[in-house]
């Protein structure tokens, strides 16, 4: 059996940097490499794309239920 560790707060800022990083972000969902850039994993965004990437992260980092996620992402989105 394969213990799966929690990923420490500082390994999650370090995923949330890498993904900040994607071009995919910039073409998909329109925002510019200088937001990016200045996301901040612990600060807040203005950028829903960009809060709902953190709360996903977060949220595997927490180990929260993918019900709980689900519905983090659905009241930003409504917000």
């Amino acid at each position: 059996m394969k213990i799966i560790k929690k990923p420490s707060n500082m390994e999650a800022e370090q995923i949330f940097k890498e993904v900040m990083k994607s071009e995919e972000l910039q073409t998909h969902f329109g925002i510019s490499k200088e937001e990016l850039a200045s996301a901040s994993y612990v600060g807040d965004s203005n950028n829903t794309t960009i809060e709902i990437v953190k709360d996903v992260i977060k949220g595997v980092a927490n180990r929260k239920s993918l019900n709980v996620v689900f519905q983090g992402i659905l009241k930003k989105v409504s917000d």
